[in-house]
């Protein structure tokens, strides 16, 4: 039996920041702390944690760097929010860092690059193999952090997000999983797209394909029963989609 090549990417699930982080802060510590709070993945490294997979994990939280925004300003829709690779505004347009071209330029060349590169090796790797490599992209979501009051309404327990050369037989097989686990999908709402590997953006492979996973933060915090059942069907989705034909 022919077996996909599965790769979960987690990056938003840390919070923690290196000390030069704070010497930029202009603001009382609890702003920033409250904000960290709110916007990061919380838990989706354990719920994605199965160890039968290869996994690419950022080990800092995405208010000190954020490896899914574009490195240049102009391709970043966020950047003009003052939340692009490096934030210094939170999601309510409250300027809480002072950040200096050299500042941002470090973090780029230090950080960013080299998770992309690392990010690119090991999908690069799995892609010699000729077989096909699925990427998923594991997020969270909460009503609280979203910035447009257009995309608070009905919100789902899961948002399935793709490109516009997504595999439809893919994201209908996902979306029917859910379902069945007893979840209600939307796809690309309230966000969209999918994380690409930056090697893979202009040279494009057909044997890659990738999807996000936007998990809503109310079907599982605080609540070890409906986490372990979240938890539950992730993992069948997983072993599902090793052979998966796509």
């Amino acid at each position: 039996m022919k077996k996909n090549n599965l790769i979960l990417h987690i990056p938003h699930s840390s919070k923690k920041l290196p000390q030069k982080f704070w010497e930029n802060v202009i603001v009382e510590k609890n702003v920033v702390v409250d904000f960290i709070n709110a916007i990061t993945d919380i838990d989706t490294d354990k719920l994605f944690g199965s160890n039968l997979y290869k996994k690419v994990v950022f080990p800092y939280s995405r208010v000190f760097c954020d490896v899914e925004k574009f490195e240049k300003e102009s391709a970043e829709p966020m950047s003009k929010f003052g939340m692009g690779v490096v934030y210094f505004k939170t999601n309510k347009g409250e300027q809480f860092a002072q950040i200096s071209l050299e500042y941002k330029n470090n973090i780029i060349n230090t950080i960013y690059k080299p998770y992309h590169k690392k990010l690119d090796e090991k999908v690069n790797i799995m892609l010699k193999g000729k077989q096909k490599v699925i990427m998923v992209d594991c997020h969270s979501f909460s009503r609280d952090i979203i910035m447009f009051d257009d995309k608070k309404i009905n919100l789902p327990d899961i948002c399935l997000g793709y490109n516009s050369d997504y595999n439809k037989a893919l994201i209908e097989k996902v979306k029917a999983h859910f379902e069945k686990c007893g979840y209600n999908v939307e796809e690309n709402y309230p966000y969209d797209g999918a994380m690409i590997p930056n090697s893979l953006i202009k040279n494009k492979n057909n044997n890659f394909t990738s999807f996000m996973l936007e998990i809503n933060k109310s079907i599982y915090e605080n609540n070890k029963s409906n986490f372990e059942k979240l938890k539950k069907c992730i993992n069948s989705l997983l072993k599902e989609l090793k052979t998966f034909d796509i």
